[in-house]
């Protein structure tokens, strides 16, 4: 067996040995938010990632991995609670299980395409999957993108959209995990903060969305808006993304802005976020406010 060196790249230090014509990285120590792993080293490529290679590095915010790369082992960056961003290649990569598992932040997932647009969306989408819809058929890099996958990705996500808000709470109650869990309208306010989230997402990110099911998420979001029993979906945007005018726009086309929630709205913004709370009063003047009193009188 070739023997394990070391090597500092871009923001850790990596344990490696040779595999054949191709490096394997055994293990990362990471201290800083953002690794890049060499396309070469000692002139061979690396080929792959091993097993638990960066288990729970804490600091861990984006990495981005070589072009040559051709297996990620189980685990690999499982419990990384920073990570954010991961840039892999596309091509014939072999993916073990867990690899993201419990990354909570995890937003984007990105893959070579000359449409940055398109890239940006897919990431978003891909990102997705493992963690927020957790569903392995369709962590397919290849596949990632296409009209096929598009479709199932949306079935994917009708189906979590149509669970009762309730369902899996008895089973992590029974299976004793965090004693948060355990206080049933903490879960359903959850659920229901997660779902209004993928909606967002899959609004903002439209490649390939019908209107069909443009409507059934736009609906969802509306039943969840600020004055409903349930204000998940104004929750999402104000508490989450408070300053992403992207959540804003696709609030307001999604009809969640009403004349009837709109003083609430601007009243619990109060000084917060004074571009986007701008962008509700010019929305609302633009597009909400009523006819013309004279005009309105008109016979014709």
């Amino acid at each position: 067996m070739e023997p394990i060196k070391e090597l500092e790249i871009e923001g850790g230090r990596i344990e490696y040995r040779r595999e054949g014509e191709g490096i394997l990285i055994l293990s990362c120590k990471v201290h800083s938010g953002r690794v890049v792993v060499p396309e070469k080293i000692e002139n061979l490529p690396v080929t792959g990632l091993g097993k638990k290679a960066f288990l729970s590095a804490k600091p861990l915010k984006e990495v981005r991995l070589p072009e040559a790369l051709r297996e990620i082992g189980d685990w690999a960056f499982a419990y990384c609670s920073l990570l954010e961003s991961v840039w892999l290649p596309r091509e014939n990569l072999a993916l073990g299980r867990g690899i993201f598992k419990e990354c909570q932040r995890l937003a984007g997932i990105y893959l070579p395409d000359g449409d940055r647009v398109r890239q940006r969306q897919v990431g978003r989408l891909l990102g997705a999957v493992p963690v927020k819809l957790e569903t392995d058929y369709l962590f397919s890099l290849r596949e990632a993108g296409e009209g096929a996958w598009l479709a199932r990705f949306d079935q994917r996500l009708s189906e979590f959209l149509a669970q009762p808000d309730e369902e899996g709470y008895t089973k992590m109650v029974y299976c004793g995990e965090e004693d948060i869990v355990a206080n049933m309208d903490y879960y359903l306010a959850r659920r229901r903060r997660e779902k209004a989230e993928l909606c967002f997402l899959r609004l903002i990110n439209s490649l390939g969305l019908s209107r069909e099911f443009e409507g059934t998420l736009s609906a969802y979001l509306c039943t969840h808006t600020k004055g409903c029993p349930s204000e998940a979906a104004w929750e999402c945007v104000f508490q989450d993304h408070g300053n992403d005018r992207e959540y804003y726009e696709a609030f307001t086309r999604a009809g969640c802005l009403t004349a009837g929630n709109y003083d609430g709205i601007l009243l619990e913004m109060g000084e917060q976020y004074p571009e986007m709370k701008a962008y509700l009063m010019r929305y609302k003047s633009r597009n909400m406010e009523g006819t013309d009193f004279f005009a309105s009188l008109s016979l014709d």
